[in-house]
């Protein structure tokens, strides 16, 4: 994003340039620095253009804007680059570019506008950009971009304000508010076994302070289903802490009836977050009495342009631990998603500590460890994304390959997968949507 600012500080061009551009056969000379620069000669002299290369009117523009935005990085968001004294010499054109820095800018304030339901303190707590900063467009570029990764905010323009007081200014952000709800699910069916889904609900900025409500729920068949509902408080005592209460239940037919409940802090730092909670489960299995006992999770969550990387590990007092890793990475059209789970017990009752898997083209899978990568070729037509897909999961020893085809229109996807070896017939259909 370039400051609009380089709108009033476009470079006048002296008298006579317009007759030197018409002329193609002429090689650039030397470009001499002269004016009050302040910020170091040499840094300034290697964003110049070499001598000896054809010389245009885009050559010098071009670096003259290489020139402002150096200095609106280190707190010159209004300096000026005049180019003049041009003239021929030795068959070259030589000419000198006189600098104006102005003040050495801080920001005085951040102006949110058109927020009319999120809070401008919750939006400024995701906007890393405080007041008495000196003045750097590479950070107010990479503080738009962290408060764009709030799904429902976008940035439509921002303006620097003079302050009456000399070195001193004030952003002014425009931002739109988007839809904060989110209805998402996939629902899938075989025919070996019938109908199966998941849903999630959310609101991302419940009553406009950030805090988010999220409802999971998951059914296959009569042999699994798991639901989970999760509150979300942050920024408590203004720092960058969030509060977390999660109550889940999951039922495996004929093996287990686990519920938890946990509340704990989770600290997030731009593209980090970790957190630690602690809590209670309750374990029940089929036609037997119920236990109960304390555990403690902790978690880590990294995100950087095309990469995610997540990882949750649960130790349970008296009864081992459970560990889940999994990233997601866009290399060119390629989706690439890996996920990998084990456990360690210290108990007899090991069912409390399994896993329940999706396995595209396959059953659910009940397991104590494994491994899974899948790989989606996107693309592109128009509205409509066709992706091939193909997954390979490792179970319990066991090797497990599925491919098929999916296609995305709008908000809603069709998948088919088919185990390897299997009949079409025997494959699924999954539907996905996000509303």
């Amino acid at each position: 994003m370039i400051l609009i600012l380089f709108l009033f500080i476009e470079p006048r061009i002296v008298t006579g340039f317009s007759s030197l551009t018409h002329t193609d056969t002429l090689p650039l000379g030397s470009i001499y620095i002269s004016g009050k620069t302040i910020l170091s000669q040499k840094e300034i002299e290697r964003l110049l253009p070499e001598s000896g290369i054809p010389f245009s009117k885009g050559i010098l523009e071009g670096a003259i804007k290489k020139l402002l935005k150096f200095y609106a990085d280190r707190g010159f968001p209004f300096a000026k680059v005049i180019p003049r004294n041009f003239q021929v010499d030795s068959g070259k054109i030589v000419c000198e570019f006189f600098i104006d820095p102005g003040y050495l800018e801080r920001i005085r304030n951040v102006i949110m506008e058109g927020n009319n339901f999120v809070s401008d303190e919750f939006l400024l707590r995701h906007f890393p950009v405080a007041n008495g900063d000196i003045f750097s467009e590479a950070k107010l570029n990479i503080s738009i971009k962290e408060l764009e990764k709030l799904d429902y905010i976008e940035v439509d323009s921002f303006q620097l304000i003079k302050s009456q007081e000399e070195g001193w200014v004030e952003i002014l952000l425009c931002i739109s508010e988007g839809e904060r709800g989110h209805f998402m699910g996939a629902i899938s069916y075989s025919k070996n076994d019938g109908w199966s889904g998941r849903f999630l609900g959310l609101n991302e900025n419940l009553f406009g302070g950030g805090r988010s409500i999220e409802f999971n729920f998951s059914k296959e068949g009569n042999i699994y289903q798991e639901e989970r509902l999760k509150y979300t408080e942050p920024y408590i005592f203004s720092l960058p802490l969030d509060l977390t209460i999660d109550i889940q239940h999951t039922y495996i037919e004929n093996l287990r009836n686990l519920s938890s409940i946990l509340t704990g802090i989770k600290y997030h730092m731009q593209s980090i977050s970790l957190s630690i909670l602690p809590g209670m489960e309750n374990y029940a299995q089929s036609g037997e009495g119920s236990v109960s006992y304390p555990f403690l999770e902790t978690g880590f969550f990294y995100e950087a342009n095309n990469f995610k990387l997540f990882y949750r590990q649960r130790w349970k007092k008296g009864r081992g631990w459970n560990m889940e890793i999994s990233s997601m990475v866009t290399l060119w059209k390629f989706d690439i998603t890996g996920e990998y789970f084990t456990i360690s017990s210290s108990s007899s009752e090991e069912t409390e500590l399994l896993f329940f898997r999706h396995c595209r083209g396959y059953s659910g899978i009940t397991a104590s460890r494994g491994m899974r990568i899948g790989v989606e070729l996107k693309e592109q037509l128009g509205k409509l994304t066709l992706y091939p897909l193909f997954d390979t999961s490792w179970i319990e020893n066991n090797w497990l390959y599925s491919y098929g085809l999916g296609v995305k229109v709008n908000n809603i996807s069709i998948e088919f997968a088919v185990p390897k070896n299997e009949s079409p017939l025997k494959g699924c259909v999954y539907i996905i949507f996000d509303i």
